[in-house]
């Protein structure tokens, strides 16, 4: 395996890590929830209703 190799596979690693931690903290901070999807989708659609009704 070359140097190469074995840096990406350090990264790799390293990064599994992370979210093992994570996952056992069951801390994912910035996960969004229910609230942060319905207002997601509040305002897709108003925009859209905004653009249709400037556009009449």
């Amino acid at each position: 395996m070359d140097r190469t190799d074995e840096a990406w596979q350090r990264e790799i690693e390293r990064r599994a890590s992370h979210y093992d931690d994570l996952d056992a903290r069951a801390a994912w901070e910035g996960r969004m929830g229910a609230v942060d999807y319905l207002a997601i989708v509040l305002l897709t659609a108003l925009l859209v209703v905004g653009f249709w009704v400037w556009g009449h």
